[in-house]
Protein backbone atom coordinates (compact mmCIF):
# COMPACT_ATOMS: atom_id res chain seq x y z
CA UNK A 1 0.00 0.00 0.00
CA UNK A 2 1.25 3.04 -1.00
CA UNK A 3 2.01 6.03 1.10
CA UNK A 4 4.18 9.26 2.15
CA UNK A 5 7.65 8.67 1.97
CA UNK A 6 9.60 7.68 5.32
CA UNK A 7 13.08 9.38 5.40
CA UNK A 8 16.39 7.42 5.76
CA UNK A 9 16.95 6.28 9.01
CA UNK A 10 20.17 6.61 9.50
CA UNK A 11 20.01 10.30 8.50
CA UNK A 12 16.82 11.16 10.67
CA UNK A 13 18.52 9.89 13.53
CA UNK A 14 21.75 11.51 12.72
CA UNK A 15 19.92 14.86 11.86
CA UNK A 16 16.70 14.78 13.99
CA UNK A 17 17.20 12.78 17.26
CA UNK A 18 20.79 13.06 18.44
CA UNK A 19 20.99 17.03 17.84
CA UNK A 20 17.95 17.12 19.93
CA UNK A 21 18.12 17.86 23.73
CA UNK A 22 15.67 14.89 24.50
CA UNK A 23 18.14 12.58 23.21
CA UNK A 24 20.89 14.06 24.90
CA UNK A 25 19.66 14.55 28.44
CA UNK A 26 20.59 12.34 31.33
CA UNK A 27 18.91 11.28 34.14
CA UNK A 28 18.70 13.36 37.37
CA UNK A 29 16.78 13.18 40.97
CA UNK A 30 13.43 14.21 41.42
CA UNK A 31 14.25 17.92 42.62
CA UNK A 32 13.49 20.75 39.80
CA UNK A 33 12.25 17.69 37.64
CA UNK A 34 9.62 19.88 36.03
CA UNK A 35 11.57 22.71 35.57
CA UNK A 36 14.19 20.56 33.39
CA UNK A 37 11.25 18.66 32.05
CA UNK A 38 10.03 22.39 30.65
CA UNK A 39 13.85 23.33 29.52
CA UNK A 40 13.80 20.38 27.30
CA UNK A 41 10.17 20.39 25.98
CA UNK A 42 10.89 23.56 25.02
CA UNK A 43 13.79 22.72 22.57
CA UNK A 44 12.28 19.49 21.60
CA UNK A 45 9.19 19.50 18.59
CA UNK A 46 8.78 15.56 19.34
CA UNK A 47 7.32 17.24 23.23
CA UNK A 48 6.49 20.57 22.38
CA UNK A 49 4.32 19.69 18.97
CA UNK A 50 3.22 15.99 19.74
CA UNK A 51 3.07 14.67 23.28
CA UNK A 52 2.07 18.21 25.39
CA UNK A 53 1.56 21.14 23.13
CA UNK A 54 1.02 24.26 24.27
CA UNK A 55 -3.08 23.60 24.94
CA UNK A 56 -2.16 20.41 27.09
CA UNK A 57 0.77 22.01 28.76
CA UNK A 58 -0.65 24.33 31.42
CA UNK A 59 -3.02 21.12 32.34
CA UNK A 60 0.38 19.02 32.25
CA UNK A 61 2.42 21.33 34.61
CA UNK A 62 -0.42 21.91 37.13
CA UNK A 63 -1.31 18.32 37.57
CA UNK A 64 2.75 17.68 38.59
CA UNK A 65 2.68 20.51 41.09
CA UNK A 66 0.52 18.43 43.43
CA UNK A 67 1.43 15.05 43.81
CA UNK A 68 -0.86 12.10 43.69
CA UNK A 69 -0.83 10.03 46.41
CA UNK A 70 -3.92 7.38 45.50
CA UNK A 71 -1.74 5.98 42.16
CA UNK A 72 0.80 7.72 42.49
CA UNK A 73 0.56 8.40 39.09
CA UNK A 74 3.39 10.61 37.25
CA UNK A 75 4.30 11.38 33.22
CA UNK A 76 5.60 8.91 31.59
CA UNK A 77 7.66 11.40 29.80
CA UNK A 78 9.07 13.06 32.94
CA UNK A 79 9.60 9.69 34.37
CA UNK A 80 11.58 8.87 31.24
CA UNK A 81 13.72 11.91 31.59
CA UNK A 82 14.51 11.38 34.94
CA UNK A 83 15.41 7.98 34.32
CA UNK A 84 17.57 8.79 31.45
CA UNK A 85 15.46 7.04 28.62
CA UNK A 86 13.80 9.89 27.14
CA UNK A 87 15.12 9.13 23.66
CA UNK A 88 13.72 5.87 23.49
CA UNK A 89 10.30 7.32 23.69
CA UNK A 90 10.91 10.52 22.00
CA UNK A 91 13.16 8.75 18.76
CA UNK A 92 9.95 6.98 16.81
CA UNK A 93 7.84 10.14 17.23
CA UNK A 94 11.02 12.83 15.33
CA UNK A 95 11.43 10.15 13.02
CA UNK A 96 7.99 9.13 11.77
CA UNK A 97 5.98 11.78 13.04
CA UNK A 98 7.84 15.15 12.89
CA UNK A 99 9.33 17.16 9.88
CA UNK A 100 11.34 20.45 10.46
CA UNK A 101 10.40 20.88 12.99
CA UNK A 102 6.54 20.23 12.87
CA UNK A 103 4.22 17.60 12.79
CA UNK A 104 3.73 16.11 9.23
CA UNK A 105 0.88 16.92 7.35
CA UNK A 106 0.05 13.36 6.81
CA UNK A 107 -0.19 12.53 10.23
CA UNK A 108 -3.96 11.83 11.50
CA UNK A 109 -5.70 13.55 13.52
CA UNK A 110 -7.20 10.56 15.67
CA UNK A 111 -2.78 9.58 16.22
CA UNK A 112 -2.13 13.11 17.28
CA UNK A 113 -5.06 13.23 19.68
CA UNK A 114 -3.74 9.85 21.18
CA UNK A 115 -0.20 10.92 21.69
CA UNK A 116 -1.04 13.81 23.83
CA UNK A 117 -0.15 12.90 27.32
CA UNK A 118 -2.90 14.20 28.88
CA UNK A 119 -3.89 10.56 30.49
CA UNK A 120 -3.44 11.47 33.81
CA UNK A 121 -5.87 14.30 34.57
CA UNK A 122 -9.09 12.70 35.10
CA UNK A 123 -9.94 12.52 38.99
CA UNK A 124 -10.70 8.50 38.88
CA UNK A 125 -7.21 6.44 38.77
CA UNK A 126 -9.33 3.95 37.33
CA UNK A 127 -9.72 5.64 34.51
CA UNK A 128 -6.38 7.09 33.86
CA UNK A 129 -5.56 3.09 33.41
CA UNK A 130 -8.13 2.96 30.48
CA UNK A 131 -6.32 6.10 28.87
CA UNK A 132 -3.01 5.50 29.50
CA UNK A 133 -3.38 1.97 27.94
CA UNK A 134 -4.88 3.90 24.74
CA UNK A 135 -1.75 6.53 24.86
CA UNK A 136 0.73 3.58 25.55
CA UNK A 137 -1.00 1.78 21.87
CA UNK A 138 -0.38 4.35 20.02
CA UNK A 139 3.18 4.78 20.74
CA UNK A 140 4.13 1.02 20.93
CA UNK A 141 2.63 1.07 17.26
CA UNK A 142 6.14 3.81 16.90
CA UNK A 143 8.38 2.43 19.09
CA UNK A 144 7.88 -1.48 17.61
CA UNK A 145 8.28 0.27 14.03
CA UNK A 146 11.48 1.78 14.76
CA UNK A 147 12.76 -1.56 17.20
CA UNK A 148 12.22 -3.57 13.13
CA UNK A 149 14.15 -1.10 11.63
CA UNK A 150 17.21 -2.16 14.34
CA UNK A 151 16.41 -5.92 13.75
CA UNK A 152 17.23 -5.26 9.88
CA UNK A 153 13.73 -3.94 7.96
CA UNK A 154 12.40 -0.74 6.29
CA UNK A 155 9.63 0.50 7.30
CA UNK A 156 8.07 1.80 4.04
CA UNK A 157 4.23 2.44 5.67
CA UNK A 158 2.36 3.31 8.95
CA UNK A 159 -1.15 3.61 9.96
CA UNK A 160 -0.42 6.49 11.63
CA UNK A 161 0.55 8.63 8.18
CA UNK A 162 -2.46 6.65 6.21
CA UNK A 163 -5.01 4.49 6.29
CA UNK A 164 -3.70 0.53 6.08
CA UNK A 165 -2.23 -1.66 8.57
CA UNK A 166 -0.10 -0.65 11.61
CA UNK A 167 3.64 -1.32 9.94
CA UNK A 168 4.51 -1.97 6.57
CA UNK A 169 7.90 -3.45 6.30
CA UNK A 170 10.28 -4.78 3.73
CA UNK A 171 13.26 -6.53 4.56
CA UNK A 172 16.46 -6.87 3.06
CA UNK A 173 15.22 -8.72 -0.17
CA UNK A 174 12.90 -6.74 -0.78
CA UNK A 175 9.87 -8.97 0.33
CA UNK A 176 7.29 -6.64 1.95
CA UNK A 177 5.29 -7.44 4.89
CA UNK A 178 2.38 -6.12 7.02
CA UNK A 179 2.21 -6.00 10.78
CA UNK A 180 -0.35 -5.40 13.41
CA UNK A 181 0.24 -4.38 16.78
CA UNK A 182 -1.65 -5.07 19.57
CA UNK A 183 -1.11 -3.76 23.27
CA UNK A 184 -1.85 -5.24 26.28
CA UNK A 185 -1.18 -3.15 29.44
CA UNK A 186 -2.18 -3.93 33.22
CA UNK A 187 -5.68 -5.01 33.10
CA UNK A 188 -7.91 -2.92 35.48
CA UNK A 189 -8.21 -6.04 37.67
CA UNK A 190 -4.57 -5.94 38.46
CA UNK A 191 -4.23 -1.78 38.90
CA UNK A 192 -7.16 -2.26 41.12
CA UNK A 193 -5.06 -4.67 43.16
CA UNK A 194 -1.94 -2.35 43.11
CA UNK A 195 -4.77 0.36 44.36
CA UNK A 196 -5.80 -1.60 46.87
CA UNK A 197 -1.99 -2.63 48.02
CA UNK A 198 -1.02 1.13 47.77
CA UNK A 199 -3.60 2.06 50.47
CA UNK A 200 -2.67 -0.92 52.82
CA UNK A 201 -5.12 -3.56 52.26
CA UNK A 202 -4.62 -6.74 51.00
CA UNK A 203 -3.55 -7.07 47.19
CA UNK A 204 -3.91 -10.77 47.08
CA UNK A 205 -5.75 -12.71 44.47
CA UNK A 206 -5.48 -15.73 42.45
CA UNK A 207 -4.95 -14.99 38.45
CA UNK A 208 -6.70 -17.22 36.07
CA UNK A 209 -4.28 -18.53 33.29
CA UNK A 210 -6.52 -19.86 31.17
CA UNK A 211 -8.45 -16.66 31.01
CA UNK A 212 -4.85 -15.02 29.89
CA UNK A 213 -4.17 -17.77 27.62
CA UNK A 214 -7.43 -16.96 26.00
CA UNK A 215 -7.28 -13.01 26.29
CA UNK A 216 -4.01 -13.59 24.28
CA UNK A 217 -5.50 -16.09 21.80
CA UNK A 218 -8.32 -13.02 21.37
CA UNK A 219 -5.93 -10.35 20.66
CA UNK A 220 -4.17 -12.29 17.93
CA UNK A 221 -6.97 -13.06 16.58
CA UNK A 222 -8.38 -9.48 16.03
CA UNK A 223 -4.66 -8.64 14.52
CA UNK A 224 -4.96 -11.76 12.00
CA UNK A 225 -8.91 -9.95 10.93
CA UNK A 226 -7.14 -6.50 10.30
CA UNK A 227 -4.08 -8.12 8.16
CA UNK A 228 -6.92 -11.09 6.00
CA UNK A 229 -7.40 -8.66 3.20
CA UNK A 230 -3.53 -8.14 2.32
CA UNK A 231 -1.77 -10.05 -0.04
CA UNK A 232 2.21 -9.78 1.42
CA UNK A 233 3.23 -11.42 4.39
CA UNK A 234 1.07 -11.08 7.71
CA UNK A 235 2.44 -11.16 10.84
CA UNK A 236 0.33 -10.47 14.10
CA UNK A 237 2.07 -8.86 16.44
CA UNK A 238 0.73 -8.61 20.39
CA UNK A 239 3.00 -6.38 22.65
CA UNK A 240 2.92 -7.48 26.58
CA UNK A 241 4.19 -4.66 28.88
CA UNK A 242 6.24 -5.48 32.18
CA UNK A 243 3.97 -5.62 34.49
CA UNK A 244 1.03 -7.29 32.80
CA UNK A 245 3.37 -10.33 31.96
CA UNK A 246 3.24 -12.68 34.77
CA UNK A 247 -0.36 -13.17 33.87
CA UNK A 248 1.24 -14.56 30.09
CA UNK A 249 4.55 -15.90 31.24
CA UNK A 250 3.10 -19.95 32.06
CA UNK A 251 0.68 -20.17 29.29
CA UNK A 252 3.55 -19.28 27.01
CA UNK A 253 6.38 -21.08 28.30
CA UNK A 254 3.82 -24.25 28.35
CA UNK A 255 2.54 -23.89 25.07
CA UNK A 256 -0.93 -23.73 26.08
CA UNK A 257 -1.75 -21.56 23.82
CA UNK A 258 -2.27 -23.83 19.72
CA UNK A 259 -1.21 -21.41 17.18
CA UNK A 260 -1.60 -23.63 14.68
CA UNK A 261 -4.80 -25.63 16.44
CA UNK A 262 -6.35 -22.57 18.37
CA UNK A 263 -9.04 -23.14 20.71
CA UNK A 264 -10.65 -21.23 23.39
CA UNK A 265 -10.43 -22.72 27.07
CA UNK A 266 -13.79 -23.48 28.08
CA UNK A 267 -15.63 -21.59 31.54
CA UNK A 268 -14.65 -23.51 33.53
CA UNK A 269 -11.59 -23.54 33.75
CA UNK A 270 -11.70 -19.82 32.76
CA UNK A 271 -13.91 -17.90 35.34
CA UNK A 272 -16.96 -16.43 35.37
CA UNK A 273 -15.07 -12.75 34.37
CA UNK A 274 -13.99 -14.18 30.97
CA UNK A 275 -17.28 -15.83 30.47
CA UNK A 276 -18.92 -12.85 30.82
CA UNK A 277 -15.87 -11.04 28.87
CA UNK A 278 -16.21 -13.29 26.07
CA UNK A 279 -20.27 -12.58 25.86
CA UNK A 280 -20.83 -8.77 26.16
CA UNK A 281 -17.20 -7.63 24.58
CA UNK A 282 -16.54 -10.30 21.89
CA UNK A 283 -19.33 -12.34 20.57
CA UNK A 284 -21.21 -9.37 19.64
CA UNK A 285 -18.04 -8.13 17.24
CA UNK A 286 -17.37 -11.47 15.64
CA UNK A 287 -20.27 -13.92 15.98
CA UNK A 288 -18.43 -16.54 14.08
CA UNK A 289 -15.22 -16.52 16.19
CA UNK A 290 -14.93 -19.85 17.51
CA UNK A 291 -15.80 -21.19 13.74
CA UNK A 292 -13.60 -18.77 12.26
CA UNK A 293 -10.86 -18.52 14.77
CA UNK A 294 -7.96 -21.60 13.04
CA UNK A 295 -8.56 -20.55 9.39
CA UNK A 296 -8.21 -16.24 10.59
CA UNK A 297 -4.93 -17.42 12.25
CA UNK A 298 -3.46 -19.82 9.57
CA UNK A 299 -3.79 -16.51 7.45
CA UNK A 300 -0.75 -15.47 9.28
CA UNK A 301 2.36 -15.57 8.04
CA UNK A 302 3.67 -16.02 11.48
CA UNK A 303 2.74 -14.44 15.34
CA UNK A 304 5.23 -12.50 17.79
CA UNK A 305 4.84 -12.16 21.26
CA UNK A 306 6.95 -8.82 22.10
CA UNK A 307 7.42 -8.32 25.74
CA UNK A 308 7.94 -4.23 26.24
CA UNK A 309 10.36 -3.79 29.54
CA UNK A 310 9.69 -0.35 31.85
CA UNK A 311 12.55 1.63 29.97
CA UNK A 312 11.20 0.80 26.44
CA UNK A 313 13.30 -2.06 25.16
CA UNK A 314 11.65 -4.63 23.47
CA UNK A 315 12.16 -8.41 23.24
CA UNK A 316 10.43 -11.06 21.04
CA UNK A 317 9.92 -13.64 22.88
CA UNK A 318 7.79 -15.83 21.31
CA UNK A 319 8.19 -16.10 16.82
CA UNK A 320 5.76 -19.13 15.80
CA UNK A 321 5.59 -19.39 11.75
CA UNK A 322 2.10 -19.94 10.89
CA UNK A 323 0.81 -20.10 7.34
CA UNK A 324 2.27 -17.83 4.40
CA UNK A 325 0.85 -15.16 2.30
CA UNK A 326 -1.38 -15.80 -0.71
Amino acid sequence: MAGPRIPDYKIDLENRVEACACFRQQGFNDEGSLEIFAAVRYRCPALNQIFVPDEVWPDFQQWHLEPDNVAHHRSSLLLALGRGYLGRVTSPVHRYLILEGRPRQEVRRQYLEDLRERWMLPLDPMERNKRYKRFSGKLVELQVAEWLEYQGRRVSGLEALREGPDIEACAKDGRATAFEVKYIGTEDEDFALILESLAGGPAIRTVSQYDAANYLLFRMYEAAKQLERLSCDRIGVVVVEDMAWPRFDSPLRNGWVEWKNPKFFPSPPCSDAWKQFFTDKVRPRYPEIENDLEPALKNLSAIWILRKSGSYEYHREIEERIGSAD
